[in-house]
This record gives C-alpha cells, structure tokens and sequence, in this order.
C-alpha cells in the first residue's frame, strides 16, 4: 500500500467515525426521549389498509383516509 493509499484510508476513516459521531449526537439531543404510543385499533387498520372513517390522531385531528 502507498503512502498515498494510506493517508486516503485515514481520511475516510476519519470522516465516517466523525459522522457517526454527529449521527449519535444529534439522536441522544433530539430523540433518545421520544416515546411511540402504539393503539391497538390503529394498528390493525393501518395493517389492514382499510379506513374506518377517520381515527383522530394524537393531535386532535382527524385521520382522513
């Protein structure tokens, strides 16, 4: 391997152990607290695909399939 090989495989290694970093960073400020209620109903009529006229989501508005 050249010296040039080597420095250009530093590099890379460097910036992908970097955005990794920034990757985790950003996921423990932003989302690590966030939690997904899962209703039962909703989900089988999401994995059904059939509509049973507009569920309300969790912000008060309607689900108009």
């Amino acid at each position: 391997m050249q010296l040039a090989d080597r420095k250009l495989l530093r590099e890379i290694v460097v910036v992908v152990v970097l955005k990794l970093l920034l990757i985790t960073a950003l996921w423990w400020a932003f989302i690590r607290d966030h939690r997904v209620e899962v209703d039962v109903q909703r989900m089988a009529v999401h994995a059904s695909g059939t509509s049973t006229g507009g569920l309300p989501n969790p912000d008060g508005e309607t689900d108009g399939h």
